[in-house]
């Protein structure tokens, strides 16, 4: 009977980007893209995840642009709360990402690198019907690189989801 309770959920999702890169004033902008694979044993209110996604950042100062991209791929607990049509959960985020990072100005500096990836996150789950559901959450995570920027990466999303 526990075998057949699993289930599986998947998650698309996409939104806005903001991020806080290490020694520059002001704030980067972009978007995300966000895939998310769920196991909810015996659906209940824990859920295991694996996430992976992309993330375009860009943020200029002066004559100088910083350009970051940045594959995030991480573990994301989850755990719901709520009703059948409308769930509420807070995730947690630990893995790594890569990143190619880019500054344009009198001199343009390029190179790829990876790093930690770390933070978590809030949102809702509304079910359309008892297999597909929107999604709408917030996510903070601390991206760091081996040797260059780091930075607090914020992202507001929506997007849907099936169950199976």
């Amino acid at each position: 009977m526990k075998a057949l309770s699993q289930e599986s959920m998947v998650t698309l999702s996409g939104g806005y980007s903001w991020a806080n890169i290490e020694d520059t004033d002001v704030n980067g902008t972009g978007f995300r893209i966000n895939g998310l694979y769920e196991f909810n044993p015996m659906g209940g209110k824990f859920a295991h995840g694996i996430s992976f996604g992309y993330i375009n950042i860009s943020a200029t100062e002066g004559d100088q642009t910083n350009k970051v991209n940045s594959f995030p791929i991480y573990y994301a607990p989850k755990v719901m709360f709520g009703k059948e049509k409308f769930k509420g959960f807070i995730k947690g985020a630990i893995g790594m990402q890569f990143a190619g990072l880019k500054r344009e100005g009198l001199v343009t500096l390029s190179d790829i690198d990876f790093g930690f990836y770390g933070g978590g996150g809030a949102g809702i789950l509304i079910f359309i019907k008892d297999n597909i559901f929107i999604n709408g959450e917030y996510e903070i995570a601390w991206a760091s690189n081996s040797w260059y920027k780091d930075g607090w990466m914020n992202t507001a999303m929506g997007g849907i989801g099936f169950k199976f």
